[in-house]
């Protein structure tokens, strides 16, 4: 019994820091990537499409620098989703590309993504939810 109660008590504090964690990285505000004047926002980042962004803090964009030296990892994420960085058609606005080497594993699930600019070191982390439907295979 004591046993039992140690291993459910260890969990119990795991969950709580995964929780704190996840809690701690702000979410992503996804926004289309257009020239239009609207600013779309949507729930998600969409897989197979590169007309959705995030949009940034002013103070963010400006350390981060040039959008053409970004670059972008992903985590918590499966191995066939990959995510690249396209230039921002809308101020404030940082283009992705989001794709999956394999189109027949769907994708609903909540990842990290991390900009970097490798020339000063600064890195910022949100997170979003990516959804992937999957496409039967012809």
């Amino acid at each position: 019994m004591k046993k039992i109660l140690t291993m459910l008590l260890t969990l119990t504090a795991m969950s709580g820091m995964n929780t704190s964690f996840a809690e701690s990285v702000p979410w992503a505000v996804v926004v289309a990537n257009t020239r239009g004047a609207d600013t779309l926002t949507y729930d998600h980042l969409s897989t197979e499409c590169a007309w959705q962004g995030l949009a940034l803090p002013d103070d963010v964009l400006t350390a981060l620098g040039d959008p053409r030296q970004i670059v972008v990892k992903v985590g918590d994420l499966p191995e066939n989703v990959k995510v690249s960085v396209r230039p921002g058609r809308t101020d404030g606005v940082v283009g992705l590309k989001i794709t999956r080497t394999d189109k027949s594993q769907a994708v609903r699930q909540m990842g990290r993504i991390i900009l970097t600019n490798p020339a000063t070191g600064y890195s910022y982390t949100v997170q979003a939810m990516v959804v992937g439907m999957e496409v039967a295979a012809n």
